[in-house]
Parts: C-alpha cells; sequence; structure tokens
C-alpha cells in the first residue's frame, strides 16, 4: 500500500510527464474524423432516443468509476445500457466502488496510471484533482447550456462552488443534496409534544425537545431523544459543519491555516457535546449504524430525531414497515444558532474528466454525461429522494411535487452550505472525529482537543505542500 505522501509526489510526477506527452501528440488525434456529426446526435438524446454515434469510425471503450449509491448506481447502470445500445461502437467499462473507498481508489489509480477516463468525485474532493491538474475542463455547450453562466444558474451556489474553477467548468453535478432533521412523529406524540408545533427550531430547542423525548430504564437508555452520527470521520464533518460556521467560524484562513480552533470552534462543539453532556439526551457509545444505513438508531426507534441525507421511503419500509405504513415521520430543516437560520451541509457528486484521456474519449464523454442526466423526472422517480443537483427540468413536476415533503428536501439542498474545500480533507476529517470521539466519550477539555486537532491538520497541509 503506497503512503499518502508518496502517492501525492507521484501524482506531480505523473501530472508533469503526462502534459508534455499530451502536447506531442494533441495534434495525431482525427476526433473530428473519428466522430464526425455523431456527438452532436447523442447529446439530444433522451430516453428512448434512436440518435448514435452511427458515423464512428472505430470501437471505443470508456471507463467510468462511480459511489456505489443503490438508487445512483442502478441508474448508472440502465442508461449506460441505453446508451450502449443507441451507440453499438461505444462500450461503457462501469464499475462502481463504496463511499469511502472511491476517492482513495482514484488516488491510486493516478498514482499507478490505472485511473478511469471519467469519474465521479465528491464534490469536497475537487480541490485535490484542480490541484495537481489531473481534470480537463467540460465544453457547457455539449452538455446543453449556452454559456458558463447559464450552467452555473441552474445549480445552487454550493454545488457551483466545487465545480468551477478560474472560469472553468471541471465538474458536472448530478446528485446534490442537503441534511435534514427527521422526527419520530409518534415519539413526539408520545412526549406530550407537537410535531409541527414544538419541532426544534435551535440547538438550543434541539436539546431541550431531545431531553423531552428520552426514555431511561435507570440509568440505562431505553430511547435516545436524539443522536449524533459517530460511525464515520465524513459523517462528523457533514453534521459539524454547519454549527461551526452558524457560530461564525471557519475551518482555515486565507492561507490554509486551521481556524476551528478559535473561540467559534469551542462554541459549536460545544453545542455538538451537549446533547450528551448538558440534556443527557444520548449515549454516543450506544448505536447500531452501519455504512449502508447510518441512521438506522432511527430506523429501529431507538432515537427520536437523526440528522441526516434523504432517507428513501424504501429503506423506511424494510427496516420497519409500521413507521413507513403509519408516515410516523416528518424530515424539517436542521437547527440554526439563532431562531429562523438553521441550515446544513449539502453535498453532492461530480461527473469530471481524466485529462490523460484522449480526445475522441472526452468528447464521447461529454455526450454520456449528458444523456445521463437528461431527463431530471424520470431520473428524480428513480434515484429520489435524493435530489438532482440541477434546478430545472424536474422541481415542477407533478409526480415531484406529489412526494411528501418534497419542498423541505429542495429547500436543505438549495441553502445548505458545502464542506470545507481543502487539499487535506480526509486529514482533517480524521482529526476531528477523533476531538469529537475524545470530548464526548472521553470528556476531554474542548479547547485542548481542538487545538490538538488543529495541529494535527496543520502537519498535514505542510506535508501536502512538500509533496
Amino acid at each position: 500500500m503506497m503512503s499518502k505522501t508518496r502517492i501525492r509526489s507521484t501524482l506531480g510526477r505523473l501530472t508533469s510527464d503526462r502534459q508534455d506527452s499530451q502536447q506531442k501528440s494533441a495534434g495525431q488525434i482525427t476526433r473530428r474524423d473519428a466522430l464526425a456529426g455523431a456527438v452532436a446526435g447523442a447529446l439530444g438524446a433522451a430516453v428512448g432516443s434512436k440518435s448514435a454515434f452511427a458515423q464512428s469510425k472505430g470501437p471505443l471503450t470508456i471507463r467510468i468509476w462511480s459511489n456505489d449509491q443503490v438508487q445512483q448506481r442502478e441508474w448508472y447502470q440502465m442508461r449506460v445500457k441505453q446508451f450502449m445500445e443507441q451507440n453499438p461502437n461505444i462500450k461503457i467499462d462501469y464499475q462502481w466502488f463504496p463511499f469511502g473507498d472511491l476517492g482513495k481508489k482514484i488516488s491510486v489509480g493516478f498514482a499507478t496510471d490505472t485511473a478511469p477516463d471519467g469519474f465521479v468525485s465528491g464534490d469536497w474532493f475537487m480541490p485535490v484533482w484542480l490541484d495537481k491538474g489531473l481534470l480537463a475542463p467540460l465544453d457547457v455547450q455539449q452538455l446543453g447550456y449556452s454559456s458558463i453562466d447559464a450552467f452555473k444558474k441552474d445549480f445552487s451556489d454550493a454545488a457551483v462552488g466545487g465545480a468551477v474553477k478560474d472560469g472553468k467548468v471541471y465538474g458536472f453535478p448530478t446528485w446534490f443534496y442537503g441534511y435534514l432533521n427527521y422526527l419520530n412523529t409518534q415519539h413526539f406524540k408520545d412526549a406530550g409534544l407537537d410535531p409541527v408545533k414544538d419541532a426544534p427550531d435551535t440547538w438550543e430547542q434541539f436539546g431541550e425537545v431531545a431531553r423531552r423525548l428520552t426514555k431511561k430504564s435507570g440509568d440505562t437508555f431505553v430511547r435516545q431523544g436524539a443522536k449524533f452520527a459517530m460511525h464515520a470521520a465524513q459523517w462528523t464533518m457533514i453534521q459539524l459543519n454547519p454549527i461551526l460556521l452558524q457560530c461564525g467560524g471557519q475551518w482555515f484562513d486565507a492561507n490554509g491555516k486551521s481556524t476551528f480552533n478559535s473561540a467559534a470552534g469551542v462554541k459549536a462543539m460545544s453545542i455538538r457535546a451537549s446533547l450528551a453532556r448538558e440534556f443527557g439526551a444520548e449515549d454516543p457509545a450506544d448505536t447500531i449504524a452501519t455504512n449502508p444505513l447510518p441512521m438506522m438508531d432511527w430506523l429501529k426507534e431507538r432515537c427520536s430525531m437523526f440528522l441526516t441525507h434523504p432517507v428513501p421511503p424504501g429503506a423506511i419500509k424494510s427496516q420497519n414497515p409500521q413507521m413507513a405504513s403509519a408516515q410516523s415521520y416528518r424530515p424539517i430543516q436542521c437547527p440554526g444558532v439563532e431562531p429562523g437560520k438553521g441550515y446544513a451541509t449539502a453535498f453532492g457528486f461530480n461527473l469530471v474528466l481524466n485529462k490523460q484521456a484522449s480526445a475522441d474519449k472526452q468528447e464521447v464523454l461529454h455526450a454520456f454525461y449528458k444523456f445521463l442526466m437528461a431527463d431530471p423526472v424520470a431520473c428524480w422517480k428513480h434515484t429520489g429522494p435524493f435530489t438532482v443537483g440541477r434546478k430545472s427540468g424536474w422541481v415542477d413536476d407533478a409526480e415531484v411535487a406529489a412526494f411528501p415533503d418534497v419542498g423541505e428536501i429542495i429547500k436543505a439542498k438549495d441553502q445548505g452550505v458545502p464542506l470545507p474545500r481543502t487539499l487535506v480533507f480526509n486529514e482533517l476529517a480524521d482529526a476531528v472525529h477523533r476531538s469529537v470521539q475524545n470530548i464526548v466519550l472521553n470528556k476531554a477539555d474542548i479547547k485542548t482537543s481542538l487545538d490538538e486537532a488543529a495541529a494535527e491538520v496543520d502537519r498535514a497541509t505542510a506535508t501536502y505542500k512538500r509533496g
């Protein structure tokens, strides 16, 4: 297994060597001859279209990697099949990998010359690929947009922020969604609370309501009033991120130095820890969460509130048929430090181009990317409630509008804030996760723990820059 430093060093060498090689060979690629007249037909393709790369002179095999979220993976598989049926000279070798492994696998792929032609990047990883010069810019007109401004207007600020750099577009957002606070409405009623009127709007209310929802037998929790995720560093970042920003803090200063150990950071971490420390509504060590179903404690009614991405009705039905049939749940916006100002992290996925993919492959990838997302209504119906990244072409559809609480789900996406854009996101997430564990499980001093985490992240930043 290569070390992170070795991978980064190799990536730098690969980028320099490949740029020279690509410049030498660029004049030899007869893209227009190979695909004359074919791309325009494929760009307009939607479900059931018969347009194809009919004039392609030779077969092409395109390699694409994505994450393995079930509904999204199935949509990819279906659209890949349709695209290849319409374009028999094109073969798409589509592979998928676990959410937490994809970024690492792509890094190793670049270091070992096995990276795919196109791939899905979490928007939080975009800074690394761009810093190393590993991505080719996208032609937004080939994706169906008249200009870069038109492209930017079709996505939320959080989505565009990770996709555009120096006036060029490097990422095509597919799914992009915000987190919500999922309530068990029956638990609210059992505790004498109204799930609408008493739904928490601030973090202080969140703790107080969670305290009332909590059930104990002696010192043992029968039901936790609310929970924060403790199973993965990524989730720690997603849930803590908006609290830090609401407190007026930031992860880094303009020079890339860690600042989350500031007074605002201490306040944010105090809010994060208060559910267990102050309100006694959570046992952080008591969880049955898994990577496939991080909200398992909520699904099994072991807690009454949980902050999570949109939950597919099928997941609720499979784990708790009674909750599904009674519809005893509702998602609301995540709390804020101030009333009426709550928001959550919103994140998603970008389709990108490997800079080393040949020009004809890049053109085919443009066509497939547009084809993949050409019917956002059908995409929503297949993958909802995970929201399509774009704003146009689907939100006004009658079936979309009829989906329970879809307004809350779309609002969370559109007003959500992105994860920190940093070259050391994995190191940041791991350090903050360990800090949270130390604070809520071992009752460590918050300021001291944050200082240690910030110093660790700054060391990682320095190592990256040396590499």
